[in-house]
């Protein structure tokens, strides 16, 4: 029940003043918010609104069943429920199903909550739909850091089923489209701040930076969209038809012959670097959202190695490739493998591109005063 209080300002020392706040609200605190006793003031308008601070909170549940809609209500209920994070787990391993259903009920849901899955965990990070009514470039970039970061798992994922899994391939490729459009938006409405100078920045510099980096950005989207496109060749699917409903895209596709086994070390290879990948892009995310950036010369180093690395291993099997011929089933499928490849390099070598900008202007942050 509503409990109205009228209590009297006072003034304490000079130009400060205090209230006393009833012992009864105090009381209802629980855990870190009754130790820490801190609060939160908002201000709007001629109200003052006053409320503990409110602490990160977690659920994590168990499933043993292959129902997607458990898994559905689940997510949805801790969502409405405000929790900041939850985690669905199971002893053996989801189903394609309930994998897609998730992350079709989660961008459905909000498309700014960042989803972590794996053959055994369905997880969801509610941190980053955490924006301002008047989002600023900094927090548009970090939510473009997690669209990449997603980008590069679901590119993992494909590349692990494309030759085994036609439906759930084509799941994770129209994620991937709907994903390119959303880093397409975001970098957008970055560039259009910018445009208008609606980004609070110090200097024409600072405003280039961050128009710079948003572009190496949104290429990274295009090159994650890429692979999208290599395995539709490996379909003969027409890259235009991917918001067809699966079913129809099934009937669609050529028949694709899995991948012989003595390529799976070069798969195998691939997904290892797209690991990678996924790890430079956290660290390049942590490093460019902190105030100093000096770390960034050192880690350009281990990207530069990454990159050449790459060319390297692609330049021979692509010289193993050419020995053994494009004829067979084995050899049409060995160049396919060498083009997502060379898109997962493009891919690094963009990264690399970023890291040297972070660096050509944000290298000490005195020169940013």
């Amino acid at each position: 029940m509503a409990q109205r209080y009228r209590k009297k300002v006072t003034r304490s020392g000079k130009g400060a003043f205090s209230l006393y706040i009833p012992k009864k609200w105090i009381d209802g605190w629980k855990g870190e918010q009754a130790k820490e006793r801190s609060v939160d003031l908002l201000q709007m308008d001629d109200h003052l609104i006053i409320s503990p601070v409110q602490k990160g909170s977690s659920k994590s549940a168990k499933l043993d069943s292959d129902s997607v809609e458990e898994v559905r209500h689940f997510l949805l209920s801790c969502y409405v429920r405000g929790f900041e994070s939850a985690e669905i787990v199971t002893k053996g391993r989801f189903t394609d199903e309930q994998i897609c259903g998730a992350r079709s009920f989660v961008r459905s849901l909000d498309d700014r909550l960042t989803l972590d899955i794996t053959e055994n965990r369905i997880a969801y990070d509610k941190n980053a739909a955490a924006m301002l009514s008047r989002p600023d470039a900094t927090q548009l970039q970090r939510l473009l850091f997690d669209k990449l970061l997603e980008g590069v798992r679901l590119m993992e994922e494909l590349l692990e089923y494309f030759d085994k899994n036609p439906r759930r391939a084509i799941h994770i490729m129209q994620m991937l489209k709907l994903l390119e459009e959303d880093t397409d938006r975001l970098a957008l409405q970055i560039l259009r701040l910018a445009s208008r100078m609606e980004i609070p920045v110090e200097n024409l510099v600072d405003l280039y930076y961050i128009v710079l980096t948003t572009n190496t950005m949104e290429n990274l989207g295009d090159s994650m969209f890429g692979m999208v496109r290599n395995v539709c060749m490996f379909y003969n699917l027409d890259p235009a038809k991917l918001p067809y409903p699966p079913d129809a895209l099934i009937k669609e596709i050529s028949k694709p012959a899995a991948l012989d086994p003595s390529l799976d070390g070069l798969r195998q290879i691939l997904v290892a670097d797209l690991k990678i990948c996924a790890k430079n892009i956290g660290t390049l995310k942590e490093l460019a959202l902190s105030e100093y950036t000096e770390k960034v010369q050192d880690y350009i180093r281990n990207l530069t190695l990454f990159r050449d690395t790459m060319g390297e291993d692609l330049g021979k099997a692509l010289k193993n490739a050419l020995a053994k011929g494009n004829g067979s089933a084995q050899g049409r499928n060995l160049v396919h493998l060498i083009r997502i490849g060379y898109r997962i390099s493009d891919i690094a070598m963009k990264l690399e591109e970023f890291a040297k900008h972070l660096v050509t202007f944000h290298f000490f942050h005195e020169l940013s005063d």
